[in-house]
């Protein structure tokens, strides 16, 4: 038991850190590119919702319908992302820590259409089985 909890930490601060590393390289290619702090909300958004769904989902890891869909979410929240402070709010500058508790409910929200995708999927391909 000891060692597995151990594993665990090791596993939760890498994921932690990973998720600011890239948070952080995102900041710097983005504020090249823009006005300074235009994007630090967005990319706060991001990283906080998609380690929440990693986090949330840590048991899911070895599916790899988990990992498809974890991919397809983070591209069409990318996109959301550009939309709203790139194309619809292009002057709008947001504290980074007004965005956490709309990242943390896209998280719990996302982990519950996974949820919900693997049952469907899951009982269609039980119920695929069962007919053969």
């Amino acid at each position: 038991m000891p060692g597995r909890l151990k594993e665990r930490m090791v596993s939760d601060n890498v994921l932690g850190w990973g998720a600011i590393l890239l948070g952080l390289v995102a900041i710097i290619i983005l504020d090249k590119r823009s006005p300074p702090h235009k994007w630090h909300a967005a990319v706060m958004w991001t990283v906080v919702a998609f380690l929440g769904v990693l986090k949330f989902g840590q048991s899911k890891w070895k599916s790899w319908l988990f990992w498809i869909f974890c991919t397809a979410c983070l591209g069409i929240h990318v996109f959301a992302m550009w939309l709203i402070f790139g194309q619809l709010l292009p002057r709008l500058i947001v504290g980074t820590l007004y965005v956490v508790p709309f990242a943390f409910v896209e998280a719990i929200f996302l982990i519950g259409i996974f949820s919900k995708l693997e049952r469907i999927l899951g009982s269609g391909h039980s119920a695929h089985s069962a007919h053969e």
